[in-house]
């Protein structure tokens, strides 16, 4: 983030720091719009995995969409460093909402679809589960880069996760001892 300077875009860009200041007022105008482009790219992402037309079987469209994303961030995983770090900081509370929004959306529209075997009932629930899970793991896996996990085994993990979820037969609740009830030694 430090290296982020108007300076330094201006120079990288090829344009002089006072051409750069006349589109952009700061480095948090950088990093707005930057944040923008990633959001609309993301969206179009998933309206071309998740939007009408030929479906696949839910395993394969769920690993799509998490290839997809990840290669989204690995085509520039330094600028998503910064957009999770800093983007987020500087980009206006009601338009992170608005794409998380469109996201969920997207995504509720495709578990909707006749044929999709969700066993979910209530599909805005979800849409915002899964949404939400899957983007704060591939967030941690980006900024923590854990041991032990690859990209592979996180879009298999992600996968199943999906799966798993909306599609495999419920687990039974496990039972919550009353404080009455003494436990079993």
């Amino acid at each position: 983030m430090d290296a982020l300077t108007t300076s330094r875009v201006a120079e990288v860009a090829g344009v002089s720091v006072g051409t750069l200041y006349q589109y952009f007022a700061n480095r948090d105008a950088i990093l707005n719009a930057l944040q923008d482009r990633e959001f609309v790219r993301a969206v179009e992402l998933l309206t071309g995995l998740l939007g009408p037309g030929e479906r696949a079987a839910n395993e394969d469209v769920a690993r799509a969409v998490v290839r997809a994303l990840l290669e989204s961030y690995r085509a520039a995983p330094a600028l998503h460093r910064v957009l999770a770090v800093e983007g987020l900081r500087v980009t206006p509370t009601e338009r992170v909402l608005a794409f998380d929004g469109r996201a969920i959306a997207t995504i509720r529209a495709f578990l909707s679809l006749p044929g999709t075997g969700m066993r979910r009932p209530n599909l805005d629930a979800a849409a915002f589960v899964i949404y939400q899970a899957v983007r704060a793991t591939m967030l941690a896996y980006l900024l923590e880069e854990p041991a032990g996990l690859d990209d592979e085994t996180l879009v298999d993990e992600l996968t199943d996760l999906i799966l798993r979820y909306l599609a495999e037969p419920a687990a039974a609740p496990a039972r919550k001892r009353s404080k009455t009830t003494k436990a079993s030694p």
